[in-house]
């Protein structure tokens, strides 16, 4: 028995170590155990996470496209919503915590769900301000208006669904899971309301040029 944790760095390194004596002697050899299995699985996951980032993006990035008809708002909100993403599981890092080694593939594709419907619902009403003849100032704070009790409702009954369980379980594993969702489910709301409103200010122009319907929105003369 090794007297390392399991998944632990210098577990991991014993664990390479072993391999290749073992395979010094037997080229079929396999080294079996929780260790070696625990390993195995992370390197799985860790190849799974990326390709599932991948085409978790490119589905929401066509549904987006195809539902707003537009180019440049896809890029817009798949930044927010991954934004959102990278703070909840890079807090983990920060704080010093492990997360179970299945988290960020389960966390980052429901909290995905979850943040791409806020994002949806704002720039939805924004677009339909802007192309009733309302300045881009007046249109986010109309879809801010409009948007956010919808938005505070769903993200804060989603965090009190889970926050308790993450907090009372016995379970790690569920532990991490319901505590992760919750936070993320924060990270989301803080996200669509604070940071999408300002990049669709920010880029109303290249959003206006690129969205279909919306061509001659541009040119409506801000009224500050």
């Amino acid at each position: 028995n090794s007297s390392f944790k399991v998944s632990t760095d210098e577990c991991n390194d014993q664990i390479d170590s072993i391999c290749s004596i073992l395979k010094d002697y037997d080229k079929n050899g396999m080294l079996i155990g929780e260790a070696p299995c625990t390993k195995d699985l992370i390197e799985v996951t860790d190849k799974d996470f990326e390709v599932v980032s991948i085409i978790s993006i490119a589905a929401i990035f066509i549904i987006i496209a195809l539902t707003l008809k537009s180019i440049s708002l896809p890029v817009v909100l798949v930044a927010v919503i991954e934004f959102a993403i990278f703070i909840n599981l890079g807090i983990p890092y920060y704080t010093d915590y492990s997360m179970p080694f299945i988290a960020p593939i389960c966390i980052s594709t429901i909290q995905l769900g979850a943040t791409v419907d806020y994002a949806i619902l704002m720039t939805t009403r924004y677009k339909k301000e802007r192309m009733e003849g309302k300045s881009k100032n007046i249109a986010i704070t109309n879809a801010l208006s409009f948007s956010i009790p919808s938005i505070l409702v769903s993200a804060l009954g989603f965090f009190a669904a889970t926050f308790g369980v993450g907090v009372y379980s016995d379970v790690s594993l569920i532990s991490s899971m319901c505590s992760l969702i919750s936070r993320g489910a924060i990270a989301s709301m803080l996200s669509v309301i604070v940071i999408l409103p300002s990049f669709l200010v920010l880029f109303d122009k290249v959003i206006c040029k690129s969205t279909a319907g919306m061509k001659s929105v541009d040119q409506i003369t801000e009224v500050m």
